[in-house]
């Protein structure tokens, strides 16, 4: 009989290592999270390479970037069941063990359990899952989500960035339906997801890469939205 991997643990294999492993756990969702943003990419891992100090991870669905001298550790965790269906992850953690990026097996647990088998180290606790705010609660009306609306009702074309803590990503596309619930405005597709916590942009910041979001205190978030054509343009002119 198979044995059971634990529901979480660290991984024995240095963050090369487990760049190699991502290939093989199939179709693959990559996330970053921070400021009141997630920004999440979903499609085949073609390749995942460490070189000089930079993992890349690449398909196409996939253009991630991580920096390597922030990684410390890796963690491996099965415990995510979401309507019945196991969706396992890689964490790769820095020194305060926040989570730089992770990336989730979105086809199940049976390539993902193959491919990290040989590399199980020591079994961590679960931590309890975060209560979470009604489903229908909508988001705080602020200038994100205000944005996202504009941007969808032009029909334009736009880069959505996302850095933070040297992880980063984009998308490019037309905004085609911004959901709000659980108090964050959010767009679903089948290869992006972004998740914007309502009152976490208070504006923007007009730049050579585009309109860089800033919170409640003038900071930049890390998001970043870029015109691709004269619609998009047009629709973020008064923002920034």
């Amino acid at each position: 009989m198979t044995e059971t991997l634990p529901r979480r643990f660290l991984l024995d294999a240095t963050p090369a290592e487990v760049a190699a492993l991502l290939p093989a756990i199939g179709r693959a969702m990559v996330g970053i999270s921070g400021g009141g943003t997630t920004h999440e990419r979903i499609g085949v891992i073609e390749a995942a390479t460490c070189t000089g100090d930079t993992l890349r991870i690449q398909g196409p669905l996939h253009d991630s970037e991580l920096a390597l001298d922030r990684v410390v550790r890796v963690v491996g965790d099965r415990s995510s069941v979401m309507r019945g269906k196991s969706y396992p992850r890689f964490e790769f953690k820095d020194a305060a063990d926040a989570t730089l990026m992770s990336v989730t097996a979105m086809d199940g647990p049976e390539q993902y359990d193959a491919a990290v088998r040989g590399h199980v180290g020591a079994e961590l606790e679960t931590p309890p899952r975060p209560d979470l705010p009604p489903t229908e609660q909508p988001p705080e009306a602020d200038a994100g989500t205000a944005a996202l609306e504009a941007l969808r009702a032009s029909g334009g074309q736009v880069e959505i960035r996302f850095q933070e803590a040297g992880a980063s990503q984009a998308w490019r596309g037309a905004v085609e339906e911004v959901r709000g619930m659980m108090g964050y405005a959010n767009i679903i597709r089948p290869d992006f997801h972004l998740h914007l916590r309502g009152g976490s942009v208070s504006g923007f910041r007009r730049g050579e890469a585009g309109l860089a979001a800033l919170d409640a205190a003038g900071a930049e978030t890390g998001l970043v939205l870029r015109p691709l054509d004269a619609a998009a343009e047009a629709a973020l002119a008064g923002f920034g």
